[in-house]
């Protein structure tokens, strides 16, 4: 679960593919921004427990539960931190440049 919330993290605030022309700029992990542990605050996961009924042992896998509501979770955060702006949508990812960008035209 903390592995697919990074990673939604991620997504939402920085990961993209860039290119130049033709020819990818973020064609490696060195050139693609990703999520370390390190730059993320310390948190805690929850989940609900709902045993399926399709198998003896009542189990069932999570998937990509930690993705799937990650991702929006902090666009709406940034999105109501901006709200003195009149601020309602920004383009994914939410980098600085963006988000300056948004405010800056809100003035």
């Amino acid at each position: 679960m903390h592995g697919g919330v990074a990673q939604g993290i991620g997504q939402a605030l920085f990961e993209q593919v860039l290119y130049d022309d033709a020819y990818p700029l973020t064609g490696n992990l060195a050139s693609y921004p990703i999520t370390a542990a390190s730059s993320l605050p310390s948190f805690e996961v929850d989940h609900t427990q709902t045993p399926t009924p399709e198998n003896a042992l009542g189990v069932k896998g999570i998937g990509e539960a930690g993705t799937i509501g990650s991702t929006p979770a902090v666009v709406n955060a940034v999105i109501d931190a901006l709200s003195p702006f009149q601020i309602r949508h920004i383009d994914t990812p939410l980098t600085p440049a963006r988000v300056w960008v948004a405010i800056d035209s809100a003035r």
